[in-house]
């Protein structure tokens, strides 16, 4: 059996569109009208239905919001699929690559540099700006990538002494609207992935009823390990529902992610799960985001802004671009054969329980 995994964004299309014309899924696909891949290949958001489409319970499977984070989450889609015998009454819809041109191109944003993950909202009521965002973005943002530039640990701890840490990993990582080429930018609109998604996802789900989701992200949390972001209100069924599922020690397993800030966690503007609810409202929701772990906070955070530079950088470097797009990679879509196996492995087992789940409700 050959592996879940692939090395681009190409072979993992590849592999996904043939797993779902082997297991006679409905495709429905819209290419990008003016991007390329990396390798000149087209660039498609692909969301094939597996089982019967008027099912009315469906589990929801989304991989590669943030572009190079999809190598983890197609291959969680691949390997559950493959094998995985549907019961009657539900289905498995699984969308590829909510962000083709960072897949193909190994960078977290698309074409025009927005986070995508960001951009589910109204672009800009709610963000905080202030004036402790440019003092981050000269810090995290520099034209140089040297190691006297790389530390931004004085300005870091500068920040939270005089703004407190949520404030600080909130204007980081929140969303900002002020700096097209910075961070976690939002936008000006909707971007090429929403307008899509808009147009199909009700079309998708026009005859679901209660609907089950987890939208795969890399980067937060120990190595290979799960942590979870939901965004339904604390205490409310949906909520109640996923930690059900999922299990009790999954409730706080996000916020002990933020080592740096002791647990402090931003208040996220834009979030494509918090939106994706509103594309079936006929329709009972319970689902959330999951983070496969993959190195410390530090490293982790170094590796986007490796991203950011390999884009927008223009000075010097302490590396060049091919080992610097390399050590990106390891930091959010490790190489080795133990993350791999353990990622998958835990992977697997969080989507069984959510359709387990989804089964009895």
């Amino acid at each position: 059996m050959s592996s879940p995994f692939s090395q681009t964004y190409k072979e993992a299309r590849g592999k996904f569109l043939a797993l779902a014309e082997e297991q006679g899924a409905v495709v429905v696909s819209t290419i990008h009208p003016t991007e390329r891949g990396a390798e000149g290949e087209d660039l498609a958001i692909d969301i094939a239905t597996f089982g019967d489409p008027d099912a009315e319970k469906t589990l929801f499977l989304v991989s590669g919001t943030h572009g190079q984070e999809g190598f983890i989450g197609s291959a969680l889609q691949i390997a559950f699929l493959r094998d995985l015998v549907i019961p009657d009454g539900v289905n498995v819809v699984a969308l590829h690559a909510l962000n083709p041109w960072g897949f193909s191109h190994l960078s977290r944003t698309d074409e025009n540099n927005v986070d995508v993950n960001r951009n589910f909202d109204d672009y800009g009521g709610g963000l905080v700006q202030d004036e402790v965002y440019p003092v981050l973005f000269r810090a995290l943002c520099p034209d140089d990538w040297t190691e006297e530039t790389i530390d931004w640990s004085d300005v870091r701890e500068e920040v939270v002494r005089t703004h407190g840490a949520k404030h600080m990993v909130t204007v980081l990582a929140g969303g900002q609207r002020d700096e097209p080429t910075g961070l976690n930018y939002v936008g000006k609109g909707p971007s090429w992935s929403r307008t899509v998604v808009s147009e199909l996802l009700p079309r998708v789900f026009a005859k679901s009823r209660r609907i089950a989701f987890i939208e795969w992200h890399t980067g937060l949390g120990p190595f290979a390990e799960l942590s979870h972001l939901c965004s339904f209100a604390p205490g409310s069924p949906s909520y109640e529902r996923v930690f059900g599922w999922i299990g009790d020690e999954a409730r706080t397993s996000f916020s002990a992610t933020f080592e740096v800030t002791g647990g402090e966690v931003p208040t996220y503007q834009g979030l494509f799960s918090a939106w994706l609810p509103s594309t079936a409202p006929q329709a009972d929701w319970a689902g959330l985001l999951i983070e496969v772990g993959t190195l410390d906070n530090i490293a982790v955070g170094n590796a986007v802004r490796m991203d950011r530079w390999l884009r927008f950088g223009n000075g010097r470097s302490l590396a060049s671009r091919e080992e610097m797009r390399a050590a990106m990679m390891e930091g959010l879509n490790p190489s080795s054969a133990e993350w791999r196996g353990k990622a998958l492995a835990n992977g697997l087992d969080a989507q069984r329980r959510m359709l387990a789940g989804l089964m009895e409700w």
